[in-house]
């Protein structure tokens, strides 16, 4: 029976984050891969030629899966974005224990790079929406982009991270909302 190979994919690279999120990515190798998935190791390489292009799949597949609605922009945007971000983590638990544990891709330099060019991508992205906060209004002015970048994601990261060690015994949803409205608050243009 032939598999549709574009679902093929998304097997092994849940797979792959299920390997990485349980036992590092010093334990994602095509052996342990294919044991995973079910297929030899010779049908694996026909969907991928090695590791590298497995976890630059799934990374690019956490930067692709969000999309921040048009038109949105300041904190509207920001919340977007995190949202976003809780949504997929929360459909995908294993993201929580894999992408938000960088310390698991350490000695990897191809998958390092990745994770620091979404990293990059992703303050790009809130810098310039901070920018609109604060050009209308609702952010008060003078704190270095570079500061509020770590000061809103941060505390986001470790959420998730939290979130993902207790085994999702808390309501992440809730709790990044309620961080969101404390930072928000904290951010905000002084009275």
């Amino acid at each position: 029976m032939r598999h549709d190979p574009a679902e093929r994919k998304r097997q092994i690279i849940r797979a792959a984050l299920r390997i990485i999120a349980e036992h590092g990515i010093g334990n994602l190798t095509i052996r342990n891969l294919s044991r995973s998935v079910g297929v030899t190791e010779a049908a694996l390489y026909y969907y991928y030629p090695g590791k590298t292009e497995i976890v630059r799949d799934l990374i690019r597949g956490f930067d692709d899966g969000l999309k921040i609605e048009p038109g949105l922009r300041g904190w509207d945007a920001i919340r977007a974005f995190i949202a976003g971000r809780v949504a997929q983590v929360i459909a995908e638990p294993d993201l929580a224990r894999a992408l938000f544990a960088e310390e698991l891709f350490l000695g990897e330099p191809e998958s390092e790079r990745l994770l620091l060019a979404m990293m990059h991508a992703h303050r790009e992205t809130i810098a310039r929406h901070l920018d609109e906060a604060e050009e209308d209004g609702t952010l008060r002015r003078g704190i270095p982009r570079d500061t509020l970048f770590r000061m809103v994601l941060g505390p986001v990261r470790l959420l998730v991270r939290q979130w993902g060690m207790c085994g999702g015994k808390f309501d992440l949803k809730r709790e990044s909302e309620i961080l969101l409205d404390t930072l928000q608050q904290t951010l905000g243009k002084e009275a």
